[in-house]
């Protein structure tokens, strides 16, 4: 998108090497607000976005060569370099500060060494996050920490007292009702707009039809007689590798003694190996159709054949040969459509067993397709047998571990639960919120089980507690809410956390607690400490949000208590109220 009218330009005042900077500053902005419009109407692979991103990060590096890091503090509607004034978004839009504020972004700081494919997360990110959403889970703060970006720091605070005068409902979209999915939908969605991107991208050419239709429009260019050479080399190495398969499975099927017939699967072991390397995943299902068969024939016929074919399966579902899957998965992409529904057929077919070998190849570089089917795979195996999924929870890849918790968050029952309690207590924040994501999406109320994680040290996890808490604001939640405040040692730090247990408390059930309320605000007159204060002016809140008869009874009384603490905490919060 051209670059014209996209902000209110800055003033300058100063002369010689602040104006400079500033004008620096300027264009980095400038070109902040062109790449998230143009981020927000392409997709990131066209030339208009990527164009954007450059332009994004040749500004930044300039900045940075001449003056430093380039750091910039956030407010409702605009954007401060050094105080100075450098965004003014529009009132109508909101175009760039309002959904950095929304969520509690402070200030963002671009470092030295920042890589385009920081500034494209930060942008996807932004575009994900900028309208607010009834039902979005996690927002733009989380999903920047859980990205980590090593060139990009932030700071963030808390927003949930003020959440409601932030609301801007003129960016609220009407949604129909989400479906619930057996087959990790999340994922599937991704994949999904990855397909429309492409299209709309492929639309974006539709007009240039050819006007005439001449003889070489039949010639072969290089390209395409090379790649025409190197399908039929596969055919024919398919073919090849399918005799022996044949030549074997015969073979095979006219031993009559364990000996023999165990030294014909050893061959067959390096074979399937083979196939699996090439990728020739059709012939290698083919295989293990026949050959399962075989060993529920040989029951009667030849029983002590099961054993041996039984040991072939988990053989064959070790990483000793699921390996050789390191290099081939990595270069399946949505081109490879046929290919990766047969590998999901395949792999559907093997034992439980088989998920220690699979399950790092999720630390690989693979397609969204292909990286779908391979945790719908790992979450069907595991729904046979959780355990070879549970003992992976241990292994230190912090990426590897999240995406398993993501699995097993989709698999029902009492064990499942129980193990994703246990990993709310993993050292990863990470790790922890992907468990605790799974735990609030399940239909049993989770509240008492959850509740001790409103303390967590990662903001995120607070922020995300906070929010399952408001969709069970009952007696019960009161209670723990309450009892949490009767016994809680209030820090300086500690601010936003009481003000919105406040806020909870009083949506549990007015009536119950508005005693409470009275006791916080109007007792202990004559104590001035940190803690007691941020308690009454937690409950003067809490009371003006109420607005009932008896809660404004309570809040006559504070505003002519003897007690200046006491009134001081009333007119503070009636100045934040309004």
């Amino acid at each position: 998108m051209p670059e014209q009218s996209a902000k209110k330009k800055i003033n300058f005042h100063d002369q010689g090497q602040t104006a400079q900077e500033l004008q620096a500053v300027d264009a980095v902005i400038t070109s902040f607000v062109m790449a998230a419009k143009n981020y927000a109407m392409y997709p990131e692979s066209h030339a208009t976005c990527q164009n954007s991103l450059q332009t994004v990060k040749s500004r930044i590096d300039a900045f940075i060569e001449n003056y430093g890091d380039f750091k910039f503090d956030v407010e409702k509607d605009r954007l401060f370099f050094q105080s100075e004034t450098v965004q003014h978004d529009d009132p109508k839009t909101g175009e760039l500060a309002f959904p950095l504020f929304r969520d509690g972004i402070q200030w963002l700081e671009f470092k030295q060494g920042l890589e385009l494919w920081e500034i494209s997360g930060f942008f996807k990110i932004y575009n994900d996050y900028k309208r607010l959403q009834e039902e979005a889970e996690g927002d733009l703060v989380t999903a920047l920490w859980e990205m980590d970006f090593p060139h990009l720091q932030y700071a963030a605070m808390d927003v949930l007292w003020k959440a409601e005068t932030l609301t801007d409902f003129s960016t609220f979209k009407v949604k129909d009702r989400e479906t619930p999915d057996a087959a990790m939908q999340e994922q599937a969605d991704d994949d999904q707009q990855d397909v429309a991107d492409t299209e709309d991208a492929a639309d974006a050419g539709a007009g240039m039809a050819l006007s005439t239709m001449d003889r070489t429009i039949w010639q072969l260019t290089p390209e395409e007689s090379r790649i025409l050479k190197q399908m039929v080399a596969e055919e024919e190495q398919q073919s090849g590798t399918q005799d022996v398969f044949d030549a074997l499975e015969i073979v095979l099927r006219t031993q009559s003694q364990p000996e023999d017939y165990s030294i014909i699967l050893e061959f067959i072991k390096e074979e399937f190996k083979n196939a699996l390397a090439q990728g020739n995943f059709q012939i290698a299902l083919d295989f293990l159709e026949s050959l399962q068969k075989t060993y529920h024939s040989c029951k009667i016929e030849k029983p002590w054949a099961r054993p041996l074919l039984g040991r072939f399966l988990i053989y064959i579902s070790g990483t000793q040969v699921l390996g050789v899957l390191k290099q081939v998965l990595p270069t399946f992409d949505k081109q490879h459509t046929d290919r990766i529904k047969v590998f999901r057929r395949l792999f559907l077919r093997f034992p439980p067993a088989a998920i220690t070998a699979l399950a790092p190849l999720l630390l690989e570089k693979l397609s969204m397709p292909v990286e779908r089917q391979l945790m719908e795979i790992i979450g069907s195996l595991a729904l046979k047998d959780i355990h070879p999924l549970e003992q992976l929870l241990d292994r230190p890849e912090e990426a590897l571990v999240k995406k398993l918790v993501f699995i097993l968050g989709h698999i029902k029952g009492e064990k499942t639960e129980q193990i994703l309690l246990e990993i709310t207590h993993h050292e990863s924040g990470r790790v922890r919120l992907e468990a605790l994501k799974a735990l609030t999406r399940r239909d049993e109320n989770m509240t008492k089980k959850l509740f001790p994680f409103i303390d967590d040290p990662v903001l995120p996890i607070r922020r995300m507690m906070w929010k399952y808490l408001e969709k069970h604001e009952d007696p019960e939640t009161g209670n723990l809410i309450r009892n949490y405040l009767d016994h809680k040692k209030i820090r300086r730090e500690d601010d936003e956390q009481i003000l919105n247990c406040y806020k909870t408390l009083v949506r549990c059930d007015s009536r119950c607690f508005v005693p409470f309320l009275r006791e916080s605000l109007i007792s202990q007159g004559l104590n001035f400490s940190f803690g007691r204060s941020l308690r009454r002016r937690g409950a003067a809140l809490a009371l003006l949000e109420l607005d009932t008869e008896e809660a404004q009874e309570v809040l006559e009384q504070a505003s002519k208590s003897l007690f200046p603490s006491v009134r001081s905490a009333y007119r503070k919060a009636l100045k934040v109220h309004k």
